[in-house]
């Protein structure tokens, strides 16, 4: 199987970021846990600036560090993807009961969440047959559609192309995400809004299936999430772009937003809700809205200064 390029999940992504605090902070290290954490946060900022429930564990993590030191932190890192894992898994599990057996859904790029959902669509006994984009660039729905197959469904493999081709044999559609900003709009896996465009065209409905870990904290008061582009590297072989014309310049981006209505529900861990609902869902998670929690540039901007670190 030929895949471009391989990069984690965003959910991957959480999991390998803990575990590499975890094994820094072990060392007990005054100077080098900060700095690390600062590292981490200007590379995601700088590679994956939509990567919300990466940013959400680096916010909650530094806190606690200028908060605590060392005191618990190990411990406290062990929670947090511990209560991730679960948010992952019940939100999967609230999108898996709206699918009936015997329904065809349609869904695209590699996402942990829509993995875990057709697993436990499986489990349930559920017989569907899965429509998957091939997902450029990347192809990261080969991975997908491999795996779904590997649990046993029928699976069709098309070009991203086919959507609206194929979106009359599709009853529902479910999407992951990288981020969902506080208006309900989604970023994920470019496609991602043509697919969700095409489902509203025909009348399908759209399933985005995220933990609340990925809710943008900062689009709250304005902010615009960036959406990280790509070279030419993700679309020609090695050594190919010396046959490109002279001046030539390739734009490759690697998530796309959906606007909130092309978005039938969200899939949560506290449930299904509407994407217009989402200012209600944090206001019963933190009892008030907009929730109080320390901004990341304020957190990274005290954390930097505390330790002298610029």
């Amino acid at each position: 199987m030929e895949i471009s390029f391989r990069r984690y999940t965003g959910s991957e992504l959480v999991f390998e970021l803990i575990d590499q605090l975890v094994g820094v902070a072990k060392s007990n290290d005054p100077e080098l846990f900060p700095r690390k954490l600062i590292e981490k946060y200007e590379k995601i900022m700088y590679e994956r600036p939509a990567s919300m429930a990466a940013l959400n564990i680096l916010r909650y993590i530094a806190n606690y560090y200028l908060e605590h030191g060392f005191n618990g932190l190990i411990e406290y890192c062990s929670k947090l993807r511990s209560e991730y894992d679960s948010m992952l898994w019940k939100s999967a599990d609230v999108a898996s009961r709206r699918v009936n057996s015997g329904e065809r859904i349609l869904t695209n790029s590699n996402s942990l969440a829509i993995r875990r959902l057709l697993k436990l669509i499986r489990d349930h006994g559920k017989d569907v047959e899965v429509y998957v984009t091939e997902s450029k660039p990347g192809k990261e729905g080969l991975l997908l559609a491999e795996y779904a197959e590997s649990l046993g469904f029928k699976v069709y493999l098309m070009v991203d192309s086919a959507v609206r081709f194929f979106m009359k044999n599709v009853d529902k559609v479910f999407v992951g995400a990288e981020a969902i900003a506080s208006n309900g709009a989604v970023v994920s896996k470019i496609g991602t809004s043509l697919i969700s465009l095409i489902a509203h065209e025909a009348r399908k409905r759209v399933f985005t299936v995220a933990p609340s870990l990925k809710f943008s904290y900062e689009t709250i008061y304005g902010e615009l999430m960036k959406v990280p582009e790509g070279g030419v590297e993700l679309i020609l072989e090695p050594g190919r772009d010396e046959e490109l014309p002279e001046g030539f310049t390739a734009r490759i981006p690697l998530y796309d937003v959906t606007p909130s209505e092309y978005i039938d529900a969200i899939a949560t861990e506290h449930g299904l809700i509407a994407p217009q609902a989402i200012p209600l869902l944090l206001r019963s998670i933190y009892g008030a809205y907009p929730p109080v929690i320390p901004s990341l540039h304020e957190l990274f901007t005290k954390l930097r200064e505390k330790h002298g670190l610029r």
